[in-house]
């Protein structure tokens, strides 16, 4: 057995965490917030966390509680995108506003991320409320960035990558140094558990992207080809309009333009990712990434937590959502 199986008791605690994190006087706050939840999340950060903090020796319930506060911010982000984006399904279940209305959403979310930063207070470690505190900081950030270049064809490789360490990278970043933190890891040790996290994210939002295109809507829980009909340009568009003609730029804007992205779109679309190399290019990315994250475990000794780690980055290296 190795760590990630061994970690199951752990992470079925974090499970009651999470639902004590969620409780409200208000029963429909814990509703919208279960739904999400309970929605098939990988729960990727908090074994983040858990592992980093055993890496130094520590298991005690702090790990548990930075957790699940953690995983309640993601899962705020989570209701404010799907409002943001009008979104109807959420991992092949029925998004939580299509539910309940984009106001109670929105409102669900921001009281999840209170209840977040009060667990956060009760581990009395100032150090891990303002790192936490600066990360929230910047995946709201990451979030009007990509807002205000929704639709634009001009979209960078650089831009994007602004909004992936925003949005994913920072939130898995923070999660291995607060675990580093509990575990009482010296500050180069920390460092470098905490740059494992980000490169980790980045190669996870970049998988995430091409999955978008490549998967489908049983295995995804979504429809693929989203990002597109979103006007979200991502890795995979991006390195492919750069080798495109005029004419194929023009298709590309006219989808975007339409909002709406049918079968025969996403099949020109899928065709034109392969001949113009924006898959492949994307995958090797993300692979770099992997590999500048495993490098960064370098400096630890074997043991099982490492192996956990790249045991967690080759997971996400060969996953199909």
């Amino acid at each position: 057995m190795d760590l990630l199986e061994s970690i199951q008791a752990t992470m079925e605690k974090l499970e009651q965490e999470l639902i004590q994190q969620l409780k409200s006087r208000v029963p429909v706050a814990f509703e919208i917030g279960a739904h999400i939840m309970n929605s098939g999340g990988k729960r990727v950060r908090p074994q983040l966390t858990v592992i980093s903090a055993r890496l130094g020796g520590y298991t005690g319930r702090g790990a548990i509680t930075l957790s699940g506060a953690i995983e309640c911010i993601h899962t705020a982000t989570l209701l404010h995108d799907d409002v943001v984006d009008s979104a109807d399904t959420r991992r092949g279940r029925p998004s939580a506003n299509t539910l309940w209305s984009n106001e109670m959403c929105v409102l669900a979310g921001d009281f999840i991320l209170a209840k977040a930063f009060s667990a956060l207070t009760s581990l009395n470690n100032l150090r891990i409320l303002e790192i936490v505190s600066r990360t929230t900081e910047r995946l709201s950030e990451g979030e009007l960035f990509q807002m205000m270049n929704i639709g634009n064809m001009n979209f960078t490789e650089a831009d994007y990558l602004q909004v992936i360490a925003d949005k994913t990278a920072v939130l898995m970043e923070a999660a291995c140094r607060g675990g580093s933190i509990l575990g009482g890891l010296d500050s180069i040790q920390e460092d470098a558990l905490a740059q494992f996290g980000f490169n980790l994210g980045v190669a996870f939002q970049m998988t995430d992207d091409v999955i978008d295109y490549s998967s489908d809507k049983e295995t995804m829980g979504k429809n693929p080809g989203k990002d597109l009909e979103e006007g979200k340009l991502t890795l995979p568009m991006i390195a492919a309009l750069k080798r495109a003609t005029e004419d194929e730029k023009t298709k590309v804007k006219a989808m975007i333009s339409a909002g709406v992205v049918t079968n025969e779109d996403l099949e020109w679309v899928r065709e034109f990712l392969n001949r113009r190399n924006g898959i492949s290019e994307t995958l090797l990315k993300s692979r770099e990434y992997l590999s500048n994250a495993v490098e960064c475990l370098a400096m630890f000794p074997d043991s099982y937590e490492k192996r956990a780690l790249i045991r967690l980055s080759d997971k996400i290296l060969h996953r199909t959502y």
